[in-house]
């Protein structure tokens, strides 16, 4: 295993030797691996305890005509019928293998992320492996990759622990945008419009598409979007239950986002206001800090306020428009998009914000492009450490469940993912910087 090791290029940690470095690398990898393999055999020891079995009684219930609704868990858009009534038909055969399929599958979804976030920062300098074969390539152990996912390690460990379905997501996000830099519109566009049906949050990146003109990629991914959530359902269902199906949806989600007493897990902002001004806010956390009871309409026209007050500043930030979706800028946007859609979704569970990793990656690319000495280094790593704390330090491995638990009631998720975005933010002209000189350099040659 040593002999075939080869050192990626920019390895993290690296020490002044070669082999200390290579030991690090090959320990991290180690390290890595055996835990997915646990987390992956723990969920086939308990499958009557993770989030799988959830996705199996709704394809269930669609495969015999039933109202999938009827779940009290059950807050997936209409077009997760079709995937859980895949999943359904598959148990059917072995509800073992279906699980063992579904979490190798998250594990690879996971990767995918890591690869993608990385790439894009890199392009053009070749695709970033997993296992490092070429010491002039990016690796799973380059510092690009590794650092964001140790930051976020703690979150997908969760994710493959209850078996859920947002790294798949993300993933399809990721590779969309992929696409579209290669132009691959509708292929770009049918990856955004699945991601955007089965989970709904994405739908948030069609007003950027919108604001950045790209007419053919809002085209597609709209056109996408009407044949997943109105044409195929009306085919397979009928119009009648397709319909009725939206409507339920409907009431459902509004009954969860309008909650008076989210639980601590919900990480979400709209949450956090409730806990801060509302007594009704934290009755089921174990910590208790309301400094007003206001009125329900109140707290949500401060929400509403404030999100509106963030989509200007993005606005300003992001008023240089490309239509060269390679551009660093893209990324850079896209990672401070994804972060900020989380943030502001009312129903903000920790395992949604394994979306995360593309902005740590955004801010360690952006970071490392700045001179140690340059004008606000000390508190922009401030603010990338101390988010990382949030996020890794409240663990249950670390704190135990019940500081966990008070930590999340004190909205930590949230405070590490702000401090993260705030940071993202900051760095936006760090990329039309670097974007300068490549351009620059580019003049130069010609």
């Amino acid at each position: 295993m040593t002999a075939r090791f080869v050192l990626p290029r920019e390895p993290w940690p690296r020490f002044r030797s070669e082999r200390a470095t290579r030991s690090a690398q090959i320990a991290l990898y180690t390290l890595v691996l055996l835990a997915a393999t646990a987390e992956i055999v723990r969920s086939l020891g308990r499958q009557h305890a993770v989030i799988f079995e959830g996705y199996m009684k709704v394809g269930d219930l669609v495969l015999a005509g039933g109202d999938p609704y009827s779940l009290p868990f059950n807050t997936w858009p209409p077009f997760f019928f079709f995937i859980a009534a895949v999943l359904a038909l598959f148990a059917k055969v072995s509800t073992t293998l279906a699980l063992l399929v579904w979490q190798v599958g998250d594990v690879l979804a996971i990767w995918g992320c890591c690869r993608l976030s990385a790439e894009l920062f890199t392009s053009g300098d070749g695709p970033v492996t997993f296992w490092p074969r070429d010491a002039r390539l990016l690796a799973f152990g380059s510092g690009l990759v590794m650092v964001p996912f140790l930051l976020t390690a703690r979150l997908f460990q969760e994710h493959v622990q209850h078996t859920q379905i947002n790294a798949q997501m993300l993933f399809l996000v990721l590779l969309a945008f992929r696409s579209f830099g290669r132009g691959r519109t509708a292929q770009g566009g049918l990856s955004l419009a699945v991601a955007a049906s089965t989970k709904a949050v994405p739908v948030l990146l069609l007003p950027y598409l919108l604001y950045k003109r790209a007419w053919r990629e809002l085209g597609w991914t709209v056109g996408f979007l009407l044949v997943l959530n109105l044409i195929l359902p009306v085919a397979v269902f009928g119009p009648a239950r397709a319909i009725g199906a939206w409507h339920t949806w409907r009431t459902v989600a509004a009954r969860e986002t309008g909650d008076p007493t989210p639980h601590f897990m919900n990480q979400s902002f709209p949450a956090a206001l409730k806990r801060l001004f509302t007594t009704a806010g934290s009755l089921r956390d174990p910590l208790h800090y309301a400094v007003a009871d206001w009125p329900a309409r109140a707290v949500q026209g401060t929400f509403v306020a404030c999100a509106i007050a963030a989509a200007l500043v993005l606005a300003w930030r992001f008023r240089r428009h490309t239509r060269d979706w390679t551009d660093p800028r893209v990324a850079a946007e896209l990672a401070i998009l994804l972060g900020a859609m989380v943030v502001v979704d009312p129903l903000a569970w920790k395992a949604h914000y394994v979306v995360l990793i593309v902005p740590y990656t955004f801010a360690w690319w952006a970071l490392r492009q700045r001179r140690p000495d340059a004008r606000g280094a000390a508190w922009r790593r401030a603010l990338f450490w101390g988010s990382g704390a949030c996020i890794t330090l409240s663990a249950p491995a670390i704190v135990g469940n019940h500081m966990r638990d008070v930590l999340e009631s004190l909205n930590v998720i949230l405070v590490g993912a702000i401090l993260l975005l705030v940071l993202a933010v900051s760095l936006v002209p760090v990329v039309e910087a670097t974007g300068k000189s490549r351009l620059d350099a580019t003049d130069a040659q010609g």
